[in-house]
């Protein structure tokens, strides 16, 4: 039911050798990572995988779910972001084959991800060390939409919003009680006015964090490595799931300032790795 929200708004790393030499690497990251749709029976979806076994024995890949800009159907359209936090150590499944075109993107498909990534996790191969008890859903514009219906999805433990509000039923984001971190352009951001609704919509108790930097929409998303927009991204998966200290320095010790941020927060002395 919580789902309608959106459709209404919508209509092994065993080793540590390339998994797919021949493709594009991606992502300056320790890992490097390649991209692919060539999973049987999931062939809908961009996969974006480190492309060595963790570095240290006993690390897990956490996963990030994916919406697209649009919600469009091209699961590369936000590679350079995707595959730089792929290539930091996470497994991130991207809604749409890579350079998809035609029709869009749904919740239902970012739910699939998340099923995926749980089937998937710790089984042989290259997904033998992922972690799907990690699992953050996140998306750009109109597929930040579709990561708002993942609010209520036990198995996604926080969410980031990247230029996006809610469409409909604006009072959903009152019961959002995960972790959120909003990713908005500033006022000259489309998204700008809905962001800014929902963050003051917040439950009182919820952790979040709320950043403006004035590049209007999507920001600096896709330049090298995601830009401004994609740093901050990785340093909240970073901060949440492996409890980075340069995660913590740059959200609760304001280092986020530095980079031209405008900063709101809600309860985040309470934020501890997930």
């Amino acid at each position: 039911m919580k789902y309608s929200i959106v459709f209404a708004a919508l209509v092994s790393l065993g080793s540590a050798s390339p998994i797919e030499p021949r493709q594009q690497t991606y992502g300056s990251g320790p890992y490097g990572a390649v991209a692919s749709s060539s999973d049987s029976g999931f062939a809908d979806h961009t996969i974006y995988i480190p492309n060595k076994a963790p570095l240290t024995a006993g690390d897990k890949f956490p996963v990030l779910v994916w919406g697209n800009g649009g919600c469009g159907s091209d699961g590369n359209s936000n590679n350079k972001f995707l595959g730089h936090v792929a290539s930091n150590g996470y497994l991130v499944i991207a809604s749409g084959r890579p350079g998809g075109s035609g029709g869009s993107t749904t919740a239902a498909m970012m739910k699939a991800s998340i099923d995926y990534a749980v089937k998937v996790a710790g089984t042989s191969g290259k997904y033998a060390n992922v972690d799907a008890t990690k699992i953050a859903a996140a998306g750009f514009s109109c597929g930040g939409v579709e990561a708002m219906a993942m609010a209520w999805d036990a198995r996604v433990k926080t969410l980031g919003i990247f230029s996006s509000g809610l469409l409909t039923n604006y009072t959903a984001a009152s019961t959002f009680t995960k972790p959120i971190w909003y990713f908005q352009g500033g006022s000259g951001d489309v998204a700008y006015a809905n962001g800014e609704r929902d963050f003051k919509a917040l439950p009182k108790d919820t952790i979040s964090w709320k950043g403006n930097l004035p590049l209007g929409h999507g920001g600096d998303l896709f330049n090298t490595n995601g830009g401004k927009f994609g740093k901050a991204g990785l340093l909240w998966l970073d901060f949440l799931f492996k409890g980075s200290e340069d995660g913590k320095k740059y959200f609760v010790d304001g280092g986020s300032k530095s980079d031209g941020w405008a900063v709101e927060t809600k309860n985040l002395d309470k934020a501890k790795p997930l």
